[in-house]
């Protein structure tokens, strides 16, 4: 006997798949047996051409019923889609199936969808009760109890060692797959539109194609309690993460407790969340509010607040993953902050910062802030201004000292009209600070001046040799923007009592890790004595001007340059002590050196010179030397004049540039004697 189900059997309407799969399957087997009589052969046949409801779709169902002792049931659906999952030629079979008036069971069935799992079920057609339960594997249980009398369903899932891999074909294609992990809990929908879950999840592991998400050994807990108000649900949530590690591009966590809870209201088209914290073992707490827009995939609005974090952690674990490639990327920190902010369209509308104590020091020693402390209020549409002080810092190796930040902000321009920065015994003075952000990145500018600072605190601050005298200057324009800072105009600075003039100064990725520096130098007047008397190079009297053109440094290295030290016109004392002229010897030649040791000219201390001078083009690590005028295989680095008289002579036209620089760290550190060569 063959009884057709056509599509008046489906229930459109039903609010849950089991709920219509469940009452399609319960009308087509009373209508068999409503059909079968009596004196019905030993074999009954069933066919359904298709079964549908809302996410459930059946075609090409037989079932053939044999009667014996034991009946046995076999059922063979030809295409089997639940949501977007879809089986072909799936099979059931009974060896001892029950099929009585007011019981549907079998206790001992084998499902076959590709892969073979133990299955026994149990319905009671009186009470409309539904015992389902698979095992898959030794050890692992799915379980569905549901209730159909009531005009609701109400559905209990008790879940032992589900293997999550199984979960993976009902995932979306670009989501995470799981490769690992077990799930254990419980999941149960009331007749009165609620619904509990409490799941534990072990030894998870998942990762996506790109690579860009992953995680290994998780562990964790999540509580939900929710109940249905007409369309939307009202639910509580509660998460903890207690093992494990995870990667989330660009984000790396471990587990160290972390914990989650919130509450809220869900529809198809958004989720509106209240109360929502998250504890952050080591760092501190955050609070949300907001609404997510389910579409669009963002957050339409949401407020953000934050207990005191202490910023060690949180830049280490949460900030630094996304500062990779900034000037940023790899500080040491302390401190603390707090945090609020305010999302309105997916933008941020407001934002306050809270300081207190925070240090910031980069390992690579380009920059450091100390001690800041204050409060940054930004906000989107308004003027505000910004109160911090910061106790100190360094820039490139250049200590300076406490000051205040009154910056005005409004939207993305910040303005600073003064700033006063104490620097060694001196000051920087910075006017019209400005910066903007642009769609090629952020633009600032300012100009201001250099008040007196001694250059020995200076060279001591940078790890040079010690140097006397004073350095102050203006600053005209300081421009940045793409990652290039320029000077517009000339720096002017005045040390050794001369003036050094520097032009066409340009620094390109100053914060990055191999900074490029582009100037040229023109120097005036400088005091030799000044420049000279502290050094172990000996004591020179005069003046000497200087020029240096197309300079290049990468990462703080000389890689070219043109260079020329010569002595100034006009008239005052040139003498040149017997010292200095051994250690120039050690630099270019062995002329003099070796005419002191031979002659007379030993007893004497000092020599008079007519001039002096010194060239070097820098290309390949190589330097190209020069002196005031050539001479017989070689050039001359200082013309004697007056009595007595003495001349120093260069004779290596080329000198390697380390090999140089060696050299004179020899003579102006060690104080040894002139190294001939």
């Amino acid at each position: 006997m063959t009884v057709i189900c056509r599509p008046e059997c489906s229930l459109p309407e039903a609010r849950s798949l089991v709920t219509a799969a469940t009452r399609l399957v319960g009308r087509c087997a009373a209508a068999a047996l409503l059909a079968w009589p009596p004196s019905s052969p030993a074999q009954i046949g069933l066919a359904i051409e298709d079964l549908e409801a809302p996410g459930f779709k059946a075609k090409a169902i037989k079932a053939s019923l044999q009667l014996a002792a034991k009946h046995e049931l076999q059922l063979e659906i030809g295409t089997l889609t639940i949501r977007d999952r879809t089986w072909r030629n799936a099979r059931v079979r009974c060896p001892d199936f029950r099929l009585e008036k007011t019981l549907i069971a079998c206790a001992d069935a084998v499902i076959d969808v590709g892969e073979r799992f133990p299955l026994s079920f149990t319905y009671l057609t009186q009470t409309k009760a539904l015992d389902l339960v698979l095992r898959p594997a030794p050890a692992e249980t799915w379980r569905l109890r549901a209730r159909f009398e009531k005009p609701e369903a109400e559905f209990d899932i008790a879940i032992d060692n589900g293997k999550l891999t199984r979960l993976a074909p009902w995932l979306q294609s670009t989501a995470p797959k799981p490769s690992a992990g077990t799930l254990t809990g419980a999941i149960a929908i009331t007749g009165a539109g609620k619904a509990t879950a409490q799941l534990a999840v072990e030894g998870l592991a998942f990762s996506d194609a790109s690579g860009l998400h992953a995680a290994e050994k998780i562990a964790a807990e999540l509580r939900v309690e929710a109940e249905q108000d007409g369309a939307p649900w009202h639910w509580r949530a509660n998460a903890s993460w207690t093992a494990g590690e995870a990667f989330w591009q660009p984000l790396y966590v471990t587990a160290t407790g972390q914990k989650l809870s919130a509450e809220g209201v869900s529809d198809a088209m958004r989720t509106e969340i209240k109360r929502g914290r998250l504890e952050l073992p080591a760092i501190g707490e955050i609070e949300l509010d907001g609404v997510w827009d389910h579409p669009a995939g963002r957050f339409n609005s949401a407020d953000i607040r934050s207990s005191k974090l202490h910023v060690s952690p949180f830049y280490a674990q949460i900030l630094k993953p996304f500062l990779e490639g900034t000037a940023v990327a790899d500080l040491r920190a302390e401190g603390d902050v707090t945090v609020a902010a305010q999302l309105r369209q997916g933008e941020i509308r407001a934002l306050d910062v809270g300081l207190s104590g925070v240090s910031l020091e980069d390992r690579n020693r380009r920059f450091a802030l100390f001690g800041m402390n204050g409060h940054f209020p930004w906000r989107r549409d308004a003027l505000t201004v910004a109160d911090i002080v910061i106790k100190g810092g360094e820039v490139w190796h250049l200590p300076f000292g406490e000051m205040k930040l009154p910056l005005r902000m409004q939207n993305l321009r910040f303005d600073l009209a003064k700033l006063v920065v104490p620097a060694l015994d001196g000051a920087l003075t910075v006017d019209d600070f400005m910066a903007t952000s642009e769609a090629d990145g952020w633009r600032w500018q300012f100009s201001g001046g250099i008040t007196p600072v001694s250059v020995m605190r200076l060279v001591q601050a940078v790890g040079l040799p010690t140097m006397h005298g004073s350095l102050s200057g203006v600053i005209p324009r300081v421009s940045y923007a793409r990652s290039t800072l320029t000077v517009d105009g000339a720096l002017l600075l005045r040390v050794f009592d001369g003036t050094v003039v520097a032009k066409d100064v340009k620094l390109l990725d100053p914060f990055g890790k191999a900074p490029r520096l582009q100037a040229s130098l023109d120097m005036k007047n400088l005091d030799l004595d000044l420049l000279t008397r502290t050094f172990s190079f000996g004591n020179i009297t005069g003046r000497i001007d200087a020029q240096v053109t197309g300079i290049e440094l990468a990462n703080w290295q000389p890689v070219k340059f043109d260079a020329r030290i010569a002595s100034s016109a006009g008239e005052y004392p040139r003498k040149i002590s017997q010292t200095a002229v051994q250690n120039i010897s050690a630099l270019g030649g062995a002329g003099a050196a070796g005419a002191i040791q031979r002659s007379f000219l030993r007893f004497f201390d000092q020599f008079g010179y007519e001039k002096l001078g010194l060239s070097c083009i820098l290309r390949n690590n190589v330097c190209e030397m020069g002196g005031v005028e050539d001479a017989p295989q070689g050039y001359v680095i200082v013309k004697g004049g007056g009595i007595p008289a003495l001349s120093v002579i260069g004779y290596n036209r080329q000198v390697n540039w380390r090999e140089l620089i060696e050299r004179l760290k020899r003579i102006v550190q060690d104080n040894v004697h002139a190294i001939i060569r």
